[in-house]
């Protein structure tokens, strides 16, 4: 509990919660998951959220999360529950086809289960949106809202890439992955949102995630410049 009779995502706590109650909390994380893909989450007032869920009451928002936080806490746990199991029952199909070294295939396991989302209209329309302006906005720190929660898939995918990368400089490594992972998020957010004003052929998509697959192997198993192995070695002298 936080006090306020809720647990930590902002859920009514004392009993069943009514269908009504748990209709209006639905509705509440799908305006708000629309509203946050197209403005940002700081851009948008909790008044807006109410009114384009359709409540009349302004306190339904308050009463059913609490916090801004707690709705992004909301957003996260309707996709990314998903999207952690999807990652995880692929890892464990990769492992029982002795494939844990093979790079393809462990990109492949990060970017499909998110870009599944763009391929099921039913999932909506702005959740890759959303996840975009969470990772552009300095305000959101994901990592504290997801971490020991949804990311278990995505961790093992670091680790992963970690082992099979071994033979690059570590920080070379940590900053393929930190770009991979946004790479992912930017090509797949835009992607979507040239789905949503009509902009491309629907048969594009699969060819498209493909050539993001494996546009992103190459990019974490590319050489290091002779360049780029000057940098490193120039910082590492600096901080000696």
């Amino acid at each position: 509990m936080d006090g306020t009779g809720k647990g930590c995502s902002g859920t009514p706590q004392g009993g069943p919660e009514t269908p009504d109650g748990s209709d209006t909390r639905a509705k509440l994380v799908a305006a708000a998951e629309r509203l946050f893909a197209e403005r940002g989450a700081n851009n948008v007032s909790l008044r807006e959220i109410n009114r384009a869920a359709g409540q009349k009451n302004v306190a339904a928002l308050h009463y059913h999360f609490g916090s801004r936080r707690a709705l992004m806490l909301a957003i996260f746990e309707r996709r990314m529950a998903g999207i952690n199991q999807r990652r995880l029952a692929m890892l464990d199909e990769m492992s029982k086809a002795g494939l844990d070294g093979d790079c393809h295939s462990i990109v492949e396991a990060m970017i499909l289960p998110l870009a599944e989302q763009l391929a099921d209209p039913a999932r909506g329309g702005h959740y890759v949106r959303f996840l975009a302006q969470a990772v552009a906005d300095p305000d959101v720190d994901i990592g504290d809202l997801i971490r020991g929660r949804f990311d278990h898939g995505f961790a093992a995918i670091r680790r992963l890439l970690r082992t099979i990368l071994a033979k690059l400089p570590p920080a070379i490594v940590e900053q393929r992955i930190r770009l991979a992972s946004k790479q992912m998020v930017y090509a797949l957010a835009d992607r979507e949102r040239h789905m949503a004003t009509g902009d491309g052929r629907p048969d594009d998509l699969w060819l498209f995630i493909d050539n993001l697959i494996d546009s992103t192997a190459g990019m974490l198993t590319a050489p290091v410049s002779n360049t780029t192995r000057a940098r490193l070695d120039d910082r590492s002298k600096l901080t000696a």
